[in-house]
């Protein structure tokens, strides 16, 4: 009888250990997947180059996505070859958050088109500089004088050529300007057809590693050449939720670069068409911690003044509001 009643213990307590176990690793119950057709969209532009890397990572690694879901919104990516594509659909109302300069921002809100920064989206001083022809005798800033110059008019390198002037006693009329795009400016310095130019990379990059040019100077401590994010007003008034969930993936984006660097410059290739030696140069030199500072007010405030006094731009931009701070 004793034996009985153990043997029947003995059973019950297996029983319970196989029903405890089955219990604890049974399937988990999952959550439904958000229906993607009920979601609202949200337009994001972008362009494929090194200043907005950490967005290219968010959009790859899948945090925007993960971030716009938590809000109830999905993400419509549109890459554009070039920024002022950027500005143009902005002012035609086709896009909700974009990339683009600093120059081109003012342009665009000086000329009315409904939107504001939210974020810088990075800065490069040293992606920025005045260069001259390898072999060229030009070293310092004051051998320009008389001198042809040149940069692109009515972008951020015409603001460095002007502060670099002025911080060696020198004005524009000391030299002679020239307005050039970056790939004309390339083949003139290389012919000898100007001395010296502003240029921005990947160019300056490209140009080092080829033996071509020198550097005069760069924007450190004078000019920190900020891109920044745009978002549309109307959707900033309305719906904030999906733009600071889209803040949050780019942030995500910026830190995942940083602590796997390799891994992102391989996944960047695949968009940002730089040889892998020269991206990883270039984006060492940039800084995409997008918090809005003081000092950026006030640089932005000093690149309206400044873009108002040369003429490029008509209407004066209220800089407090075209910069809403939480």
């Amino acid at each position: 009888m004793i034996r009985k009643w153990k043997l029947f213990t003995v059973i019950f307590v297996i029983l319970l250990s196989v029903l405890a176990v089955s219990g604890c690793t049974s399937t988990p119950v999952t959550q439904p997947k958000k229906d993607m057709s009920a979601l609202k969209e949200i337009r994001v532009g972008i362009v494929p180059l090194p200043h907005y890397a950490h967005m290219w990572v968010a959009k790859k690694k899948g945090f925007i996505d993960e971030e716009l879901q938590k809000v109830d919104f999905k993400l419509k990516w549109q890459p554009f070859s070039l920024g002022p594509m950027v500005s143009e659909a902005f002012a035609a109302g086709h896009l909700d958050i974009g990339v683009m300069g600093d120059f081109p921002a003012f342009i665009g809100r000086s000329g009315g088109t409904n939107y504001r920064i939210v974020s810088i989206a990075s800065a490069a001083p040293k992606a920025l500089a005045l260069v001259a022809k390898k072999d060229s005798a030009i070293t310092n800033v004051t051998d320009l004088k008389g001198k042809k110059v040149a940069t692109t008019k009515g972008a951020y390198g015409q603001k460095l050529l002007s502060l670099l002037l002025e911080k060696n006693g020198m004005t524009m009329n000391d030299i002679q300007f020239i307005h050039m795009s970056m790939d004309d400016l390339a083949t003139a310095l290389l012919r000898g057809d100007v001395a010296a130019g502003v240029i921005w990379d990947p160019l300056i990059t490209r140009m080092e590693e080829a033996g071509e040019i020198k550097i005069v100077a760069d924007g450190t401590g004078i000019y920190e050449a900020y891109a920044v994010l745009m978002a549309n007003g109307d959707m900033l008034d309305k719906n904030p939720e999906a733009v600071d969930a889209v803040l949050r993936a780019f942030q995500r984006g910026d830190e995942y670069l940083k602590q796997n660097p390799d891994e992102c410059i391989k996944l960047l290739m695949e968009d940002i068409k730089i040889p892998e030696s020269q991206l990883t140069r270039i984006i060492s030199k940039f800084n995409y911690d997008g918090t809005i500072t003081d000092k950026f007010v006030t640089d932005m405030k000093d690149t309206e003044e400044f873009m108002r006094k040369n003429g490029l731009i008509k209407a004066q931009v209220d800089v407090q509001s075209f910069i809403p701070r939480k």
